[in-house]
């Protein structure tokens, strides 16, 4: 099994501008491409807490498997619901952007760090951001 809990950080992307703009938030493009965020991730429990810190601010999301959970985005302050559950050596978030719009994260852990794979209901624009374990 490998090691989830620790902390992670972002070293590079693959398509992510274009999948930014397939969420119709073209707008925030640039703020997330300048983003270099560290994740920590902690277990206590069922419960799972993600810590994000990106240029100087921080923000906290905590879930249970299987249940909705507000969760916030570092850069902007927009709250979104998501629901996360286990899959495999990861993660797999959905998030409600919209009515209709979903994004959909899927976290590949390693023993040397985290891919996290993006994606959406809408559009077949996928995207991919590596982090290292530190």
């Amino acid at each position: 099994m490998v090691q989830i809990v620790g902390k992670y950080q972002y070293v590079s992307g693959e398509n992510f501008e274009d999948y930014i703009k397939s969420l119709g938030k073209a707008d925030l493009a640039d703020t997330f491409l300048q983003a270099t965020p560290v994740v920590e991730i902690q277990q206590n429990g069922e419960q799972w807490v993600v810590v994000v810190t990106s240029q100087g601010k921080t923000v906290t999301a905590t879930f249970k498997p299987g249940e909705v959970y507000d969760e916030q985005l570092p850069s902007q302050g927009l709250v979104f619901k998501s629901v996360t559950t286990k899959e495999g050596n990861g993660f797999k978030t959905e998030t409600t952007l919209s009515a209709d719009l979903k994004a959909i994260r899927v976290y590949e852990f390693t023993d040397t760090g985290m891919v996290v794979h993006l994606s959406s209901n809408k559009s077949d624009v996928k995207a991919k951001r590596t982090y290292k374990r530190l």
